[in-house]
């Protein structure tokens, strides 16, 4: 299988500390950082759960399937600062300069699948997604645009979590909508998938990039969606129990 993932990338940076006292020239705390973790985030995490999935999969095999990146650079950055001993986020500072894609690929069509990671920072257009959409033969989306009839009907899957379907015009749509609850599971076409043994959750950043690309990698290899939302999930479950943005 050959699979292109297209999408803004950010510098995931999470700081833990202690954050126990206040400051006296304000109420607000003051932080002493110990450690971090930096990651890709993003596209970029979706891309590295494809290659993380397929490399688990083809473990001890010569085989493996193609996973392409169409991002930009230099990449955003989203620090967030954590206090270590109750894993409770007080602060995220995010620096939201995305320039704008190009030009697609002109080899589109020779994919298998095309998965599109949209946080709607400006480096895709709604005229992009269309044109994503009606070249590809098969085609993901993850966005946090308002839904929109020009590009919304052309994918094969759109993945949003629970409350941009509330939010962001999504609740008259049903055909090719993915809904994901967090610990209740998902919703698909008027049916639940719920989670059959909920992990503890470490952390949930990038969780939705593990459903988007696991979804998208089992969907493409069997054509099933009920065996591809339970493989997604079951990701999902395996990456909440890790700090940060991460993979399988």
């Amino acid at each position: 299988m050959k699979f292109l993932v297209i999408g803004e990338t950010c510098s995931d940076r999470f700081c833990y500390g202690k954050a126990d006292r206040l400051c006296p020239e304000a109420p607000a705390p003051v932080f002493i950082p110990e450690n971090g973790i930096n990651n890709l985030g993003m596209a970029t995490n979706v891309y590295s759960n494809l290659k993380a999935i397929d490399n688990e999969i083809h473990k001890g095999s010569p085989y493996s399937n193609e996973v392409d990146l169409l991002t930009h650079d230099p990449e955003g950055h989203k620090t967030r600062y954590i206090d270590i001993q109750s894993n409770q986020m007080f602060l995220r500072v995010d620096t939201d300069t995305y320039p704008r894609c190009d030009k697609l690929p002109s080899n589109l069509e020779e994919y298998d699948a095309v998965i599109v990671s949209d946080y709607d920072k400006g480096f895709l257009t709604t005229s992009n997604l269309r044109e994503i959409a009606t070249r590809s033969s098969l085609s993901f989306l993850d966005t946090k645009k308002d839904f929109n009839v020009e590009w919304a009907d052309f994918f094969t899957f759109i993945k949003i979590n629970e409350k941009e379907y509330l939010e962001n015009g999504w609740k008259h749509r049903a055909e090719n909508i993915i809904v994901t609850k967090a610990s209740k599971g998902c919703w698909y076409n008027y049916k639940d998938y719920p989670i059959g043994n909920p992990s503890d959750v470490r952390d949930v950043s990038g969780a939705g990039d593990t459903f988007l690309s696991a979804f998208a990698y089992s969907y493409t290899a069997t054509k099933n969606v009920d065996t591809a939302i339970v493989f997604a999930q079951d990701c999902c479950q395996r990456v909440i129990k890790k700090k940060g943005v991460t993979t399988i």
